[in-house]
């Protein structure tokens, strides 16, 4: 029997029903009994790990170390308050982190993935091929390990396989989901086998996998594990979000324009093909393939964030085993409580205005300058519109000095912050963080600074600060009052000494938050890649309703600008905090307030897209809750759904007989 007769053979065998059958419960056990050996050794070392707050010194890093040097100054009889309330908080966090370490829904959640992506290969009539894959990328790691490579080389060379492969199961899955024979149906399984068939697609599909498993491999292994998994994380999932978007543009434009420039268009719509089916169609194609590009890329980047979550830290003899004794070292403390975790962040309230005060001294401001403009308006009607465009714009560019002016704490100042909201959190029993950054001038490195921090109800503390650098102090919930609320002083200076410093400190409005666990890194980390996928069937739409009126080169044009103003839109919202459209005089300057209305405009009408930041909340560790989302995909649904309807309307006034795309 010569090679290829085999290779006939083995491949009719993988198509029959009862090696499927067969194949299918073989995976299903090989995962359970993985599943079930996991628990068990889990459950083996699970008695070992709770600790008490005896266990931990206040020199540890989860007893926060920050407040440890800063009670080194203050007050004797506040002292042992303090340490108890802040190593009390600690001890709690640091049994929560251990007792989700001892969770298996990590591995369960990782194993299901592989299984049913397995599946999906098996009923392909793939299994044998994949099989002699996976052999593929097992060779090329056991290579690597016995070349004395690093072992990064082996696991992306068999991301690699792994990552192609997976990719390959869920295009044939795509085209067997789009089997049925109808319209809408045909001509979205045509966009994903012209999607596969171009080079200008394979270029990008083959960027985003080689960027995925080569991503190991410029992490510095030296480096605490925490900023290795938010650089993986961050470059992993925007850089494949991004790949993708990018994909998704312009082939969406190309195969509406370039079919009607070459005329390509007739052979689909003389069949008849109505205009909404030619459109829907299009578009469910491209999102098809942006959801099979978008759960290659996520499975890849999520089982191997759990890889690394599972490698010893520095200081840690294996993971979550300190060397020095029980407890946590800080790289873990700070991984599982800030980076792999659900956060729910409150930042403080807004400074609440007198309105009335308020409004009174703007308008008697702009009273006095139509006083001074007063000679150059000629009726009535140019001083009344004068009088309206000056007061709004006033009001506007005063209420954000007012609100700056608050976050400036003078030297020997002290400042009140409230935070509202925070009721889960006291009803939780759960420690809240509290997290600032604090910046100075050009925050030297070598100043030194000392704030007092309090919390009512609470003992002050002193707390030595590095200028725009975060510090955290975690503390009990004990702060928190019924409603829900949390007041914050902060004194720039040394409360026990007396000593102010010798400048001003600020923080910017994302500088000062109170965080508190509300959620875990996995089901957050799903929420956001399905509100990646959202964000790209948006983006879809838009270009397939730019392509029904516009040629390939001005549609791609249009949609990637519109995109660059949806991923910026957050930026310049946040830019327009700081940016003045008055002189030192206190006179409007026209360009700058027209610049500053035209970015007023783009934030706006972005502002929903770019307020679910998925990629950035899941580096920072923050919750992607369920309200978001479903606000998200409403507002981003009626937007493409109004789109989709304008892209009908104008493809079915098309004269498609003669257009040129000229």
């Amino acid at each position: 029997m010569n090679l290829r007769n085999a290779i006939g053979r083995l491949n009719y065998l993988q198509q029959t029903r009862g090696f499927k059958i067969v194949a299918s419960c073989v995976i299903a056990l090989l995962t359970v009994a993985a599943s079930v050996s996991y628990a068990v050794r889990v459950a083996a070392k699970e008695s070992e790990s709770k600790i008490t707050v005896e266990d931990m010194p206040p020199e540890s890093p989860e007893a926060s170390p920050d407040q440890s040097k800063a009670n080194d100054g203050s007050s004797k009889a506040n002292e042992p308050v303090v340490k108890k309330a802040a190593l009390d908080a600690s001890a709690q966090i640091v049994n929560d982190i251990l007792a989700a370490k001892q969770s298996t829904s990590g591995f369960i959640i990782g194993a299901s993935i592989v299984m049913a992506l397995a599946l999906v290969v098996i009923w392909l009539s793939l299994g044998l091929t994949y099989l002699a894959l996976i052999a593929l990328a097992a060779i090329l790691v056991g290579v690597s390990y016995a070349a004395g490579r690093v072992s990064d080389l082996g696991i992306a060379s068999g991301g690699l396989v792994a990552l192609f492969a997976a990719f390959s199961a869920l295009v044939q899955l795509s085209r067997l989901l789009l089997s049925p024979s109808n319209s809408v149906m045909a001509i979205a399984r045509n966009a994903v086998n012209e999607a596969v068939r171009m080079k200008i697609s394979l270029i990008f599909i083959v960027l985003m996998v080689f960027g995925l498993a080569c991503l190991p491999l410029i992490l510095d292994p030296s480096s605490p594990l925490r900023y290795r998994v938010q650089y993986f994380l961050q470059y992993g999932t925007a850089g494949a979000f991004w790949i993708i978007a990018v994909l998704v543009l312009v082939f969406s434009v190309s195969t509406v324009a370039v079919e009607q420039r070459d005329k390509l268009i007739w052979q689909t719509m003389t069949k008849p093909v109505a205009a909404w089916q030619y459109v829907l169609g299009k578009w469910l194609g491209v999102s098809v393939l942006a959801a099979a590009l978008l759960l290659v890329a996520g499975s890849g980047i999520f089982i191997f964030t759990e890889y690394m979550r599972g490698l010893p830290t520095v200081g840690e003899t294996e993971a979550y085993v300190k060397r020095s004794g029980k407890g946590l070292t800080e790289d873990r403390f700070i991984l599982e409580t800030e980076v792999l975790t659900a956060r729910t962040v409150v930042r403080p309230s807004p400074l609440e205005l007198d309105e009335k005060v308020f409004r009174e001294n703007v308008d008697a401001r702009v009273e006095s300058e139509i006083r001074n403009m007063s000679q150059n308006i000629v009726s009535a009607d140019e001083l009344r519109i004068k009088r309206d465009v000056l007061r709004q714009t006033m009001l506007d560019s005063l209420r954000k000095e007012v609100q700056m002016q608050y976050r400036v704490i003078a030297p020997g100042q002290a400042m009140v912050y409230r935070f509202d909201g925070l009721k889960p959190a006291r009803e939780s029993g759960r420690p809240i963080l509290l997290r600032f950054k604090l910046e100075s001038g050009s925050n030297r490195p070598d100043a030194e600074f000392k704030v007092t921090v309090q919390f009512a109800g609470a003992a002050p503390q002193v707390v030595p600060i590095a200028l725009g650098q975060f510090q955290k102090i975690p503390m009990t919930p004990d702060v928190i009052d019924n409603e829900g609320r949390a007041q914050l002083q902060i004194l720039n200076g040394d409360l026990s000494n007396g000593r102010s410093n010798s400048d001003a400190l600020s923080f910017a409005p994302d500088g000062m938050e109170v965080s508190y666990s509300s959620g875990g890194f996995r089901a957050n980390f799903f929420r956001c890649l399905g509100v990646l996928w959202v964000k790209l069937v948006f983006l879809s739409i838009i270009a397939i309703c730019a392509s029904t009126f516009l040629s390939f080169s001005v549609a791609s044009l249009v949609s990637m600008t519109l995109f660059l103003a949806a991923e910026g839109a957050g930026f310049v919202s946040g830019a327009l905090e700081n940016y003045s459209t008055e002189d030192r005089d206190g006179k409007m300057m026209i360009l700058p307030t027209i610049t500053a209305k035209i970015a007023t405009v783009v934030s706006e009408t972005f502002r929903v897209y770019a307020d679910l930041r998925p990629t950035g909340r899941l580096v920072d560790g923050i919750e992607l809750g369920l309200g978001d989302v479903f606000a998200g995909t409403f507002v981003l649904g009626a937007a493409s759904a109004i789109l989709y309807v304008v892209a009908v309307y104008i493809f079915r006034r098309r004269e498609l007989a003669i257009y040129s795309g000229q």
